[in-house]
């Protein structure tokens, strides 16, 4: 049996541009506080792609990795979703991510020069272009110095 695959959250840029020609309602699983912005956003993409709509189903990120291992186990993924890119790698791997190449190609105003080459990198583990980058964050450890000095650190 040949499971249905998903595309990562950033592939619905590349599919829009394919499906304009017929009406296409789209389920994106999207994580977390990403999950109410995108949703706020959604409007204005339909607007810019007529015929197509996107249905954001929203699941905090505690939830969503055994939620998409399940969804893929049961043929049942939705048509993009966010994915952690520590992920990226273990469902490539299961073969549970659509390989972007031929929507890509679709879309010659999507360059990897705009993209950081690190986090370029992270969505095409083993050379094959699984996912694109959605934003990137950099996290940070604040450290209380003075408890730090009391304790001989």
């Amino acid at each position: 049996m040949r499971r249905r695959r998903l595309l990562t959250a950033a592939g619905a840029a590349a599919l829009a541009g394919c499906t304009s020609d017929s009406d296409r309602t789209l389920r994106f699983w999207a994580m977390g506080r990403e999950s109410e912005v995108v949703a706020e956003l959604m409007p204005g993409f339909e607007r810019e792609h007529p015929g197509v709509r996107v249905n954001v189903e929203q699941l905090p990120w505690t939830a969503a990795h055994e939620k998409l291992l399940t969804a893929f186990a049961g043929d049942a993924t939705p048509d993009l979703a966010q994915v952690g890119n520590t992920w990226v790698p273990e469902m490539q791997a299961l073969g549970a991510l659509e390989p972007l190449e031929p929507w890509l190609a679709r879309t010659p105003a999507l360059l990897a020069s705009d993209y950081f080459e690190g986090i370029w990198a992270t969505n095409a583990p083993g050379g094959q272009r699984v996912g694109l980058p959605w934003y990137v964050d950099t996290r940070l450890m604040f450290v209380r110095q003075d408890l730090l000095a009391r304790a001989g650190i």
